[in-house]
Formats: C-alpha cells, structure tokens, sequence
C-alpha cells in the first residue's frame, strides 16, 4: 500500500493538472461561444447563397459549366481535411483522419492528393506520404475568411488545370455544445438541384460571364462556412475533453484524500498502540 508522502505527492500532482486543465477549460468555453455566434449568424448568410444557387441552377439547366458539369472519366482526386492546431479536444482530431483514411480506401484506383488545414492533420499525412497540395496552420480568427478565399481559388485553378477531377471537404459541422456532426462533401463539381419550377432568367452579360463570376464566390462561401464551423466544433470538442478531464480530477482527489487520511489514521492509531503497549515498560 503507498505511503502517506506518496500519496500527498500525489495529491499534489493531480490538484496541479487539474489548475491546467481548469484553465485550458475556460479558454475553450469562451472560444467556443465566440465561435458558435460567428456560426450561426454566417449560416443566414451561406443559406442565402444556397438559395441563390438553386434558382439559377433550375434556371439554366441547359446551361453548360465546367464547375457544374464535372468530368466523363475521375481519376485524380482533392481532399480539403480540416483539424485542429493543437491536442486536448478528445476524439475529434483521429475521427477525422479516420474518414480520410476511410474516403481513400473507398478510392483505391484513384490518385488522391490532399490540401491540410490544422497542425495535426499536416503531422499525419506528413509520416504517411500524403501528396500533399497545400498546407495551413495556426491561422487565426481575423484572417479564416482571407484563407478561406485563398484555398478556394487554388482548387478552383487546381480543377481547370485537371490537378484535380474532383475536390471534396472533410469537416466536422457544428450542431450543438454537445455534438458536431463528421461531414464528407463534395464541393467541386458543385451539384446541380433539380427542380420541377420553369425558371428563366436574363444574364448580362451573359449566362457564362455570371457563372463564371459567381460558382468560385459560392465555393469560397462553402469553404468559409466549413472552417468556421470545424473551428467551433473544436473548440466545443476541447471544452467537453477538458470538464470531463476536471471532473476526473476532481473525483480523484477526493479519492486520494480519503485514502491519505485512513493512512494518516492508521499510523495514529498505531503510535498510539505503541506508546500504551510501552507504558509498563516505564514504570
């Protein structure tokens, strides 16, 4: 049985991890709510541009596009991968390398190159001899929109210049504090929504010159929306890791402090023993 000093250092040890884990606690909840706004109010903005997109998607349907259109043969393959910077944040960083992993195994007779946003993904693909496009990490909050339109433009040049066949994002969805949804989307070529309305409309210039306008802005959006929300459900995932990870500590401590104290007791108890035991010895 350990020791009444061992079990002290103990105490200490974990009440120390637990100050941390504290701390990295409260961080990720005020993150986490700055975050979780951006989100919601950026989700009107998006759904607007989806909106949008399906109008004039059912308006031109014999309109032609290559970012519409795609390609009659797929060989090669973009994968945008979304984690996070740093650890701490539970499962939510090797559930998205699993699905990577998981989307090339279900691709095997295709080329797959990736584009890696997060420290952790870089690392991973890194060892695993990805072909890797691009990378981003740290980037902060003020400049997600600046990267976002970055990121889109390459992939939309990456396309045209048949880099790529196809590109599609993996990324985790915000939907509450308490879960995010894993999402495997393709975002080029963009969907065409089928519709039973007749709807015209009259483009100036003309129908290529606005497509050709709008389809890379409604990427950039698509992908802006994607890290905001990715960067949301992170910082939730990190918030949750660390109360459980308080919680443990918690429960630990008192654990341990129950256990000094029946040692404490016990070596009372036996001083005491042995100062009655030596008493006739005295006299």
């Amino acid at each position: 049985m350990a020791g009444s000093k061992e079990i002290k250092s103990r105490i200490k040890s974990v009440q120390s991890t637990h100050q941390i884990t504290k701390a990295m606690e409260v961080v990720s909840t005020t993150k986490f709510k700055k975050f979780s706004e951006k989100v919601l109010k950026s989700r009107d903005y998006s759904e607007s541009i989806h909106g949008i997109m399906r109008n004039i998607s059912a308006g031109i349907k014999a309109e032609k596009h290559p970012l519409f259109d795609g390609r009659d043969s797929v060989k090669k393959i973009g994968i945008i991968v979304m984690t996070s910077d740093r650890g701490l944040c539970g499962s939510f960083n090797s559930m998205t390398l699993k699905k990577l992993k998981e989307v090339e195994e279900n691709n095997k007779d295709k080329q797959i190159s990736v584009i890696v946003i997060g420290k952790k993904g870089k690392e991973y693909c890194s060892k695993r001899n990805y072909d890797i496009k691009a990378e981003y990490t740290q980037i902060v909050p003020e400049a997600i929109y600046d990267k976002a339109k970055e990121i889109s433009e390459n992939i939309v040049e990456y396309y045209y210049s048949e880099i790529f066949d196809e590109v599609y994002l993996i990324y985790n969805k915000f939907i509450s504090a308490l879960r995010s949804d894993l999402l495997v989307k393709k975002i080029i070529p963009i969907e065409r929504v089928e519709t039973n309305k007749n709807m015209s409309y009259i483009f100036e210039p003309d129908a290529e010159a606005v497509l050709s306008d709008l389809l890379p802005k409604y990427i950039n959006i698509e992908l802006y929306q994607a890290m905001l929300e990715n960067t949301a459900s992170e910082h939730s995932a990190r918030k949750n890791a660390m109360k459980s990870a308080n919680d443990n500590a918690e429960e630990m401590m008192k654990e341990l402090n129950l256990q000094y104290n029946r040692e404490r007791q016990a070596a009372i108890t036996q001083e005491i023993t042995e100062i009655v035991g030596g008493a006739p010895a005295l006299k």
